[in-house]
């Protein structure tokens, strides 16, 4: 399984680090986006939570599809 290189893993936490202070709704609550979901590195992968917006994992999505290879991206 290929890791993504260091620049873009690089990348990759910088953009989910900036997602992270983003305001999302759970159930009438307001979160940050980083407490809906976990990410890491080996193998890449992302956990989220049940009730996690749809809007923001199309986000994390595309902020993986753009760093890691192609073949990891297709797990999501």
């Amino acid at each position: 399984m290929e890791l993504p290189t260091k620049a873009n893993l690089n990348k990759l936490l910088n953009e989910l680090e900036e997602l992270n202070e983003e305001v999302v709704e759970v159930d009438g609550h307001f979160l940050k986006a980083g407490q809906c979901y976990r990410y890491e590195i080996s193998p890449p992968h992302v956990l989220f939570n049940t009730d996690c917006p749809e809007t923001l994992k199309q986000k994390i999505s595309s902020i993986l599809t753009k760093y890691l290879p192609p073949n990891e991206t297709s797990s999501q």
